[in-house]
């Protein structure tokens, strides 16, 4: 049960990662990135770098 909460757990991050990214794509100044963030639940602390 362990390997499913971790897997899902990296798969949520991943899609976090990628609404952020959508998210400050379409933002036109970081004030209303911060604010779409916030209105949509999304953190973007919590991007990870990722390793290859």
């Amino acid at each position: 049960m362990g390997i499913i909460r971790a897997e899902e757990a990296v798969r949520l991050g991943e899609q976090n990662d990628r609404a952020v990214l959508t998210v400050a794509g379409h933002s036109s100044d970081s004030r209303e990135c911060a604010e779409l963030l916030a209105m949509l639940g999304l953190d973007a602390g919590q991007r990870r770098q990722r390793t290859a």
